[in-house]
Parts: structure tokens; C-alpha cells; sequence
């Protein structure tokens, strides 16, 4: 594999990443290795299968490459294919990214106020996270119901119809209104049992759904018993489950907010511009807002969001050697993202997470160490 740099800009970079038709050849082979595709496999997953070459070419081969580079990757990468993806094909790809100002200067506050720090989550936000985790990890079951909500099982019968006349009739439907990937599921929303529902209608034919039982999903209330068997960081009670959620949220709030605060000071305060191959960047992506005054305000979030990624590495290339007394927080944060996903075993993206919320929470401790803020428990 040929590597080539193009330093565009102190602030956005591109490299040039060329795959020789042996190194293409073998990359196929070990996708195809790696999630059982066979040859005789291969013309029938074709498009599964590119879809996995091209996820270990950027975020395997290019992304390791990259992090042996001299610059500082930031916010972003978005890759161009010169040439058709191919098993037999050389492959030219380009990889542009924002990249941290190697001159970069940056002013803090010398005091923030510890009032802005103040959260007081709403019981619902609690408790809708306590909900989401008892349905996540099977704590619930369905009961019948007047009224479909999100989340109801539905059983309907179809009827084929041509003005008053029958055609056909298909006995016994199902769906489940959590199933976003079937576009339906809107049209059952609030209905009730014995409501007909349009759900087609082309050349004269309409599909008519009668809903014949609605099912509601309802959560189990939750329990010492429950907690106990949910495993989560040793609480054994509902009040100790619930605090240690509010715990994690305030703490996530923390870092929000004051990332937030000095990304807005830097703006303001200092003489940061961002040059016109960064601003294009964005506004190349496809979700890129099309009127003037949409633009201006995506530009001025993405401005603020750049910032922080440059305060967020600016402190964690000067100030490694600070050790994070809140690797606890990190690690209760981690636990959380489990359950939540009910994946008791997740190992996946382990050390991106953490190695993700040290770099933020040395922002934190930066700023404690330098009393810009007081400590925050």
C-alpha cells in the first residue's frame, strides 16, 4: 500500500491511500474469512460483502495509518473512492479530515462559577432511563389493551378490496410497533380493536387492515429483587439503583457543560478562524443545510464543536502525565452504557469508550488542578 500526505492546510489534511490489485485480492479474502463467506457465496452477498470491505479498509487499514501520521485527526473523516471497489482492481482512495492547528493558542477563563454546574434532572428523565433499562434487559410483559402505543403488539386480518367487493383475505397479522423498519407501524398508532386501517391503495385495490387485539407492553415495577438480579455497580435496592443513575447523569452533564462553556469562551475570546477547506467540509455533507440561515447556525455548531475537539486534545497532548482521580466515573458511565444496551458481556468498543471519556474527563481534571473550577464529586 502507497501512502501519500497532501498538507492542504494547518487545519485540514488528505491522504492519498493506493491498494494494489495483491493487497485487494487479499483483503477480500480475509473479509470473506472473517464472517464465513464462501466463494460460491460471494456473487449472492455481493453487496454485504463490499459493504465489509470498505468498513476494513477505513476503519481497519486506513484508521490505523492515520494514527501513525504527524498531524492530529479532529471531528470527522470523509473518504473518496477514485476507483471501483474491486477483488482484482488496484483501489485509490482519499481520506480528508479536520486536523488540530499545530500553532494552536487557547485562552481559559480563570474562575468558572461553580452555579452552572447546578443539575437537577426531572424524575421522568430518571425514570424514563429506568424504564429503557427494564425493557432492555426483558423486564416486562405484554397485557391487553384498548389503545395501540409504541411498543403495542398488534394482531389484525387484511382484506384485498375492490370497491365493496372482497378479492381477498389474509387472517391472522401481526406486528410489533417497535419495529421501526416497517413504515406501517405509524398507521397503527392510537388505533383501537376493531378499527380499519388503509394501508395501500393502487389501481382500484385497497389493503384494509381491522385490528382484531391490541397487546400493551407494560414494565414490571421495579424491585430490590430486580436490582439485585440486574447486577448493576453493587446496588441492591431501588433507591440505591436510582441514585446511582442520577449520579451518572450528573456527572455526564458535568463534562457537558463544561466542555460547552469553554469551547463558548474560546470563541469569544480568542482569535480563532477557521479557513475555507474546513467550512467546505461540512458543507459538502449531504445532511448540510440548503437555506443561508439554516447554514449559518450548522456552521456556528460545528465551529463550537471543533473547538472543543481542539481543547479536548490540546490538554490531552500537553497534560498526559494527569492521572484521573474519576476513572471510577468513567468506568460507572461504561456499566451504564451495558445495561442500557443489555449486553452483559459487551467488550466491543471497551477501549475506544474509555479511552474517549478520559480525554474529556482530563479537561475536568485540568481544570480542578488549576482551580478554574472547585472539585466536583
Amino acid at each position: 500500500m502507497k501512502i501519500k500526505q497532501d498538507y492542504v492546510s494547518d487545519q485540514f489534511h488528505q491522504v492519498y491511500f493506493t491498494f494494489s490489485a495483491q493487497e485487494m485480492n487479499q483483503i477480500f479474502v480475509d473479509v470473506m474469512a472473517t464472517h464465513n463467506i464462501s466463494e460460491k457465496e460471494v456473487k449472492k452477498q455481493k453487496k454485504y460483502l463490499l459493504e465489509l470491505v470498505m468498513e476494513k479498509i477505513e476503519d481497519g487499514i486506513i484508521d490505523e495509518e492515520i494514527s501513525r501520521l504527524d498531524v492530529v485527526p479532529v471531528y470527522g473523516r470523509k473518504f473518496r473512492y477514485l476507483t471501483r471497489i474491486s477483488r482484482n482492481n488496484p483501489l485509490l482512495v482519499i481520506c480528508q479530515f479536520c486536523i488540530l492547528p499545530p500553532d494552536l493558542q487557547l485562552k481559559f477563563p480563570t474562575k468558572i462559577p461553580k452555579e452552572i454546574f447546578k443539575v437537577s434532572h426531572a424524575p421522568d428523565v430518571v425514570r424514563g432511563f429506568v424504564r429503557q433499562i427494564l425493557i432492555q434487559n426483558g423486564e416486562y410483559e405484554y397485557k391487553i389493551g384498548e389503545v395501540a402505543k409504541k411498543g403495542s403488539i398488534v394482531k389484525y386480518d387484511i382484506a384485498y378490496t375492490r370497491k365493496d367487493y372482497v378479492i381477498s383475505e389474509i387472517e391472522g397479522q401481526e406486528i410489533n410497533l417497535n419495529d421501526i423498519e416497517q413504515p406501517e407501524c405509524a398507521l397503527f398508532l392510537n388505533a383501537k380493536v376493531g378499527d380499519e386501517i388503509i394501508l395501500d391503495e393502487d389501481n382500484s385495490v385497497t389493503v384494509i387492515a381491522k385490528v382484531k387485539e391490541i397487546r400493551n407492553l407494560t414494565v414490571k415495577r421495579l424491585t430490590n429483587n430486580i436490582v439485585i438480579k440486574l447486577n448493576f455497580l453493587n446496588t441492591k435496592t431501588v433507591n440505591e439503583f436510582n441514585q446511582k443513575i442520577t449520579d451518572i447523569l450528573n456527572f455526564s452533564a458535568t463534562i457537558i457543560i463544561l466542555l460547552n462553556y469553554l469551547a463558548e469562551f474560546v470563541l469569544q475570546t480568542g482569535n480563532i478562524r477557521f479557513d475555507d477547506y474546513v467550512l467546505n467540509f461540512f458543507l459538502e455533507m449531504d445532511d448540510a443545510p440548503k437555506s443561508k440561515k439554516e447554514r449559518d447556525s450548522f456552521l456556528e455548531d460545528l465551529k463550537r464543536d471543533l473547538v472543543k475537539e481542539y481543547i479536548i486534545w490540546v490538554i490531552n497532548l500537553n497534560h498526559s502525565h494527569i492521572d484521573s482521580i474519576f476513572m471510577h466515573k468513567i468506568v460507572e458511565e461504561y456499566e451504564f452504557d451495558k445495561i442500557l444496551f443489555n449486553n452483559p458481556m459487551r467488550i466491543d468498543g471497551y477501549q475506544d469508550f474509555i479511552n474517549r471519556h478520559t480525554y474529556e474527563v482530563r479537561v475536568l481534571q485540568y481544570c480542578i488542578d488549576h482551580n478554574i473550577i472547585d472539585y466536583i464529586n
